[in-house]
Parts: C-alpha cells; sequence; structure tokens
C-alpha cells in the first residue's frame, strides 16, 4: 500500500516538470505586464538555461505545495477510499512524503532549466516517478485560455493543454497566475491537480481490471483444456503398461499434441494482451508459467523415449515450480482487484 502511494505521490509534483518545462516554445507579442509575457519568460528561460528569469516567472514552492495538496485530495477521495480512517492514514503517510518528495523535484527543476537535464541520479525517484505516472509519454499540445480574473486583475488563469496516454486524450493543466514580489506576474500555482490524479487513476484502473479480466479467462479456458488432458492421461496409464512402447507413444502424442500445445497457445494469448505498467509483475510470472510448463512437456517427452530417471525428475521439477508460481500469481492477482 505504502509503495502504490509513494509511487502515485509523484503525479502531481513532478507535472511541473512537464507542465511549466517541456515541449515547444509559443511565441507571443506581448508588452512585459501580462500573464503572456510571464508565459513567454518561462519557456525562454528554458531555452536559454537563464535560471534567474524562470525563478521571476514561476513561484516554484507555490507551484508545487499546490500540487501536492491536490495529489493528497485525489487520492483520499470518495472515488478510491471509503471509510474515514484510511483516508486519514494516507493523509498521515502522504504528509510524511511531502519534504523529501519536493526537495528532490526542486533539485531536478533546478538541474533542468540550468542545463536541460533532470539529473536524475541526483534527484532519487524523479525518473521513476515521471515514468510511473505517465509524464514521460504525455506531449505538450497548446498553452490556452490566459486571461486575467475580472474580479481581480492581480490574479489569472492559463490552461496548459498535454496529451495523455493513460487517458487517450487531451488534459487541461490549469495554471493560476498572480503578481509576485516585484509587482511582474508569474506561475503561482495548480489549480486541478485532484482532478487529475483521479482521472488517472480510474483510467489505470479501467485498463488493469480489463487486462485481469481477459488474463483471467484465457487462464480458465486453458486449464480446463489441461485439466481434461490429464484425465485422459491417468486414463491411458490405467488401460496400459509403460513398459510397453504403444502405451508410451500414446502418452507422448498426448504431451506434444494438448500439453505442450495447449501452454503454448495460452503464452501467445496472454503475450498479445494489452498489458498495464502496473500489471508487468503479474505478465511477467505468467509468462515464465507457461516457459516452464512447455520445458516440462519437452522432459515428459522426452522420458517416455529415453526412460531416464534424471529426465522425469527434472520434468517434475518444473511442474513443482509452475504449481507454486500459478498460487503467487494468483494471490497476486487478488490483491490488484482489492
Amino acid at each position: 500500500m505504502k509503495q502504490r502511494l509513494k509511487i502515485a505521490a509523484g503525479i502531481g509534483v513532478t507535472a511541473l516538470a512537464l507542465a511549466v518545462a517541456g515541449g515547444g516554445y509559443y511565441h507571443f507579442h506581448v508588452n512585459n505586464d501580462t500573464p503572456e509575457y510571464a508565459i513567454k519568460t518561462i519557456q525562454q528561460s528554458i531555452e536559454e538555461h537563464d535560471t534567474k528569469n524562470f525563478y521571476r516567472a514561476v513561484n516554484v514552492d507555490g507551484v508545487l505545495d499546490s500540487s501536492y495538496e491536490g495529489i493528497i485530495n485525489g487520492l483520499t477521495s470518495s472515488q478510491f477510499l471509503s471509510t474515514p480512517d484510511a483516508k486519514e492514514n494516507v493523509k498521515d503517510f502522504m504528509n510524511s512524503l511531502r519534504a523529501p518528495l519536493i526537495l528532490s523535484l526542486k533539485g531536478a527543476i533546478d538541474s533542468y532549466v540550468a542545463k536541460g537535464d533532470l539529473e536524475t541520479e541526483k534527484n532519487i525517484g524523479v525518473a521513476e516517478l515521471l515514468d510511473r505516472t505517465g509524464l514521460n509519454d504525455a506531449k505538450i499540445r497548446d498553452i490556452k485560455n490566459i486571461e486575467v480574473s475580472d474580479a481581480d486583475k492581480n490574479e489569472a488563469f492559463a490552461d496548459v493543454i498535454i496529451y495523455q496516454p493513460d487517458l487517450e486524450r487531451e488534459f487541461a493543466i490549469q495554471l493560476i497566475l498572480s503578481r509576485g514580489a516585484e509587482g511582474q506576474w508569474q506561475v503561482s500555482r495548480v489549480q486541478n491537480f485532484k482532478e487529475y490524479v483521479e482521472e488517472i487513476g480510474q483510467a489505470r484502473r479501467a485498463k488493469l481490471e480489463e487486462y485481469l479480466a481477459k488474463a483471467g479467462e484465457i487462464n480458465s479456458r486453458h486449464d480446463a483444456i489441461i485439466n481434461e488432458a490429464e484425465k485422459k492421461y491417468g486414463l491411458i496409464l490405467a488401460a496400459g503398461n509403460l513398459s510397453k512402447k504403444d502405451t508410451r507413444l500414446e502418452l507422448k502424442t498426448l504431451v506434444n499434441d494438448v500439453f505442450k500445445k495447449d501452454w503454448e497457445e495460452r503464452k501467445q494469448e496472454l503475450f498479445s494482451l494489452q498489458m498495464p505498467k502496473d500489471a508487468e509483475s503479474l505478465h511477467s510470472l505468467y509468462m515464465k508459467i507457461c516457459d516452464l510448463a512447455i520445458a516440462a512437456a519437452n522432459d515428459y517427452a522426452k522420458w517416455l523415449d529415453d526412460n531416464n530417471p534424471a529426465t522425469i525428475k527434472a520434468a517434475e521439477e518444473k511442474i513443482h515450480q509452475v504449481q507454486t508460481l500459478t498460487t503467487e500469481a494468483a494471490d497476486l492477482a487478488r490483491r490488484m482487484t482489492s
């Protein structure tokens, strides 16, 4: 649970690197007392590695703090946690991560502006967070709807439009701009990370559930085939004799044409599934189980030819591994759905 929360925590705070430090450059011909000029300054300061002007145009502390609050609120929304105790536990845990995560992100932003490199080897966790949250693959499409608030002339809004692969559509990261200490416009906070976290969570959960359902159907269908083959294997043994060539040949045919072939087909079907990142460990287990079962079938077929005790021992060891890993996979799948 804590590892999942730690990964999820990166969704909001790492988005700053994407929202104000990535993508193409948008050129505005505006005077220097407008929100548009602040956006232009951010883009030019990144291009020119001008740290001083970047920090004049971005209140990094404010943006990171508001992003982090959005993450906490998103993770503790009713869509994810239904009990007050669970919400409080998540909030406590998230707050314990606030200082180190924000410090790491600030270091990465400093490096990016100054050198064009996040320096992930120094800023631990940034690369993993960007990857796990899908922000590495997100693309900035536009910066639009830049407008000053009618109610308060010292506050403005801007939308950073990104294409989010997890959502398979565009998402508008909503920035708030306000007057800085010297009266200049600067990006001061992010307004909608709660909604961003919720939508990413819903999309990823839906893809995970789809994968689990399809993989479950594949495994159940092939398990039924293997169960029937095992019954037939037993009937052949009961009616024949392993000392007889005909019995061993019939068993070998069953092993090659049903057991081995079915495991190969199962592997191909599982391999063809669209695998979400959250299912990587489970998918790897499924692949390993199939490979071991195929290898065991090869050993059994070989043993029916050579009658070597070492060959049948190798086959039985592989089958034991298949049984152990199958139990582990079932347990992992259950935890992923809870």
